[in-house]
């Protein structure tokens, strides 16, 4: 049996024998409610007499202010089916925070925050006693480092111009560190301009060595894991779209024309419509109501993606459960041997079960590969981006 944990937005949930529950975040929502208090007491200074003897007028949404750029860095099982540990970023406050999801009350521990630090990523180890994360400090970098829950003290263990991400724990090893990182790239002033393709290292913990074991010179790796049987698993992350096709750029050419005309068209109609209210038939709609929605732009782990483009180029893929990550993020399997095996496209998270099984997630669906290749929908999601499994 297994247990998935994963976030929904904003929501974390968690699926058992095909149950899907719901938990919040006590840590984002009491953030937000002192947000919008502060925002509520302050509002004499904006608004009513106050205001205007001040000399300025209704320029201050109270929902507005209140308002927060929040996501989950990582969520995991914390050596139990009933705890989890999870970090968050809430605007400008980030932390690490454990969750009893059997109490209704006061079901949320501190391990620790702050508001000049990024904490991305929680992993624990195997006996629940020290978590790895990547701490960022400042705007460009961030770096590997272990915290001690007993002692509550953590210890950063790599450094430079770089950012750490990713990091787990081996599953063969408990003293190996799988992390993913890359390099700052700067000009002749020092000012950051672009950040390297991302390559998949270890650190050990007791000889204090990082190594590098792969890289691409044009793909990101992320999200490196690995096996009880000594197989790697990453997901290949694409850093250049593919050039366009001589045949697509022809095609656009002679295109050209057409796109003329029905912008044209769209124009005069929409204008008849505005002073007639028809269109230039009976059966003509308005055309501000069948024009295509603004494009869903999200960002995924720095990522800016279209949702709606990428859910239709995988519909195209003939994805049974198409998601919005883009079919490029491909999850690879690499053996002892440094054999390199595709298992699937549009892949943001995974987790490896025993018996050669992984669970993903593709934004919209949690889905679990079987052993055979077999894919299975075991629940459905509006964004998620982080899960985890636990075994019992």
């Amino acid at each position: 049996m297994f247990k998935i944990v994963f976030n929904d937005g904003l929501t974390l949930k968690t699926v058992e024998n095909g149950v899907v529950k719901s938990y919040e975040s006590e840590f984002h929502s009491n953030y937000a409610e002192a947000a919008r208090k502060a925002a509520r007491d302050s509002e004499w200074k904006t608004k009513g007499a106050g205001a205007r003897f001040m000399g300025v007028g209704d320029v201050y949404d109270t929902d507005e202010a209140s308002g927060d750029i929040s996501y989950f860095n990582s969520v995991d099982f914390l050596n139990s089916p009933d705890k989890i540990v999870y970090s968050i970023t809430v605007d400008q406050l980030s932390g690490i925070i454990t969750k009893d999801l059997t109490s209704e009350k006061d079901n949320e521990g501190h391990i620790i925050h702050s508001r000049e630090l990024v904490f991305n990523g929680a992993f624990p180890d195997k006996n629940g006693k020290r978590l790895v994360t990547c701490v960022k400090d400042n705007f460009v970098n961030s770096h590997l480092a272990v915290y001690d829950i007993d002692s509550s003290d953590y210890m950063t263990v790599t450094d430079g111009d770089s950012v750490d991400f990713d990091a787990v724990f081996s599953a063969r090893n408990d003293s190996l560190v799988y992390f993913a990182s890359k390099g700052a790239g700067r000009n002749s002033r020092g000012e950051f301009v672009r950040y390297s393709p991302s390559s998949v290292y270890t650190y050990d913990l007791f000889g204090g060595d990082v190594e590098e074991i792969l890289s691409d010179e044009k793909k990101s790796l992320v999200k490196p894991k690995d096996d009880t049987d000594g197989n790697l698993y990453y997901i290949i992350r694409p850093e250049k779209e593919n050039k366009r096709s001589v045949f697509g750029t022809l095609l656009d050419v002679l295109l050209i024309p057409w796109k003329l005309f029905k912008a044209i068209f769209y124009f005069f109609e929409l204008f008849t419509t505005m002073f007639t209210g028809k269109g230039f038939s009976e059966k003509s709609n308005n055309p501000a109501k069948t024009m295509d929605k603004s494009p869903r732009e999200i960002v995924i782990e720095d990522n800016l993606i279209n949702a709606n483009e990428e859910y239709k180029k995988n519909l195209r893929h003939k994805d049974n459960f198409a998601g919005i990550a883009p079919w490029s993020w491909q999850l690879v399997k690499r053996d002892r041997n440094g054999n390199v095996t595709p298992v699937k496209n549009g892949v943001i998270d995974y987790q490896i079960l025993s018996g050669g099984r992984i669970i993903y997630t593709n934004g919209k669906h949690i889905v679990l590969i079987n052993a055979d290749g077999k894919c299975e929908k075991l629940a459905d999601a509006t964004l998620c981006t982080k899960l985890s499994v636990i075994e019992f």
